[in-house]
């Protein structure tokens, strides 16, 4: 059925590839989601996260202190327990089939640091909320979701100066024509973006990317180096204008704003479920740091849910921006070029089955995103 509907730029053997390359991140990424849940059952049935509390408090009062080495044990161990597999999957997986170019050192260097950007990020969220739900007992679920909805627009803002440096190098777009056209885009659309960067992304991948990152006063575009290479100027314009397109329709205001509603609404949902739940458990209050298993099981469980939700509002978006694309560059050949380009030099999977693509795809598959350009095309033919 897929081979009928493959469009004829899109090579079938390199989709049968992808098929493979996607099976073997998602065998993965199931162990990491068993390894995650069976660690928060040995927490609970073996009671050592209530031991680990006490042995806490033992040595130091200060609340703040035993919420900050609870995490620390918690984040180390987990880390060590799922490195194996953090490493199949981005460097032996990505080794695999062609995609890394990193050494093992390279690759460990940059392990080390998500490790500790992660575990920076970590301990502010979860003193955050170990510290709001015993201050603002009635309300917490109210106050987390303030507070994160804040957190992530200011780290979106600070990514492109503060995070993004520490993984990649950036600097300023040599392509002076490239670069004449790219903010002639800009222009027309009224995007006011003080420099296009270039993105080592040859150091790490062979992968392809480019974005507009950042916001206000950090708003930026990034085009991988790798794009440069290996893509049409057409198609890289394609691109760009996709993600120029969401900045000029508002579609990351927009994007925060259901996000915001929709962390509002888990919250909410939240506050309703884990009474049960936590007294069959033997716990009564939310603020109990031993609790913290149920916390995290009962949220994965609520995000498992929201899934299909985020995913559905992303997509519309992103389909809006397909559109704005075309209108802008008036080039559905480029665009269906660099959307089948993915399919055969990144191993995306141009026509997943739909309730994949329902559940998970931020993104319209390849395949739709052809096809809708296709249509657009023969609606606007002269």
């Amino acid at each position: 059925m897929c081979e009928r509907k493959m469009h004829p730029l899109i090579d079938s053997e390199r989709q049968k590839l992808a098929k493979r390359y996607r099976r073997d991140e998602r065998i993965i990424s199931v162990v990491l989601h068993v390894i995650s849940v069976l660690s928060i059952l040995i927490l609970l049935i073996f009671n050592l996260s209530e031991t680990l509390v006490v042995f806490l408090r033992s040595l130091v009062e200060a609340r703040i202190f035993v919420i900050f080495f609870y995490f620390v044990v918690l984040y180390v161990v987990y880390s060590i327990v799922a490195f194996p597999l953090n490493y199949i999957a981005s460097y032996k997986i990505e080794h695999k089939y062609q995609f890394s170019t990193q050494s093992f050192k390279a690759w460990f260097v940059d392990w080390l640091k998500s490790f500790v950007v992660s575990f920076i990020l970590g301990v502010i969220i979860f003193e955050v909320i170990y510290l709001i739900t015993i201050v603002a007992q009635n309300f917490w679920w109210l106050w987390l979701s303030i507070i994160m909805i804040i957190f992530s627009v200011v780290l979106a803002n600070l990514f492109p100066v503060l995070i993004l440096p520490l993984f990649y190098k950036t600097m300023p777009l040599e392509d002076d024509d490239l670069r004449k056209k790219i903010k002639e885009i800009c222009a027309k659309m009224k995007i006011d973006v003080k420099e296009v960067f270039t993105i080592n992304l040859s150091s790490k991948s062979t992968k392809a990317n480019a974005a507009v990152v950042g916001l206000g006063n950090t708003k930026r575009i990034l085009l991988g180096d790798t794009f440069i290479n290996d893509y049409t100027k057409s198609e890289i314009l394609s691109v760009l204008a996709h993600e120029i397109t969401h900045y000029h329709e508002y579609h990351i205001w927009w994007l925060v704003l259901w996000q915001s509603l929709v962390t509002l609404a888990m919250f909410y949902v939240f506050s309703l479920i884990y009474p049960y739940v936590y007294n069959l458990a033997g716990y009564e209050k939310i603020s109990d740091l031993a609790a913290f298993p149920l916390f995290a099981l009962i949220f994965s469980i609520l995000s498992f849910f929201f899934k299909p939700l985020n995913s559905a509002i992303s997509r519309y978006y992103e389909k809006k921006a397909d559109k704005g694309t075309l209108d802008l560059t008036q080039n559905p050949e480029g665009f269906i070029s660099v959307m089948a380009k993915f399919c055969n030099k990144q191993l995306s999977i141009a026509y997943p089955h739909p309730l994949i693509e329902w559940y998970k795809y931020s993104h319209p598959s390849p395949g739709k995103r052809i096809k809708f350009a296709e249509k657009w095309q023969e609606n606007h033919k002269a």
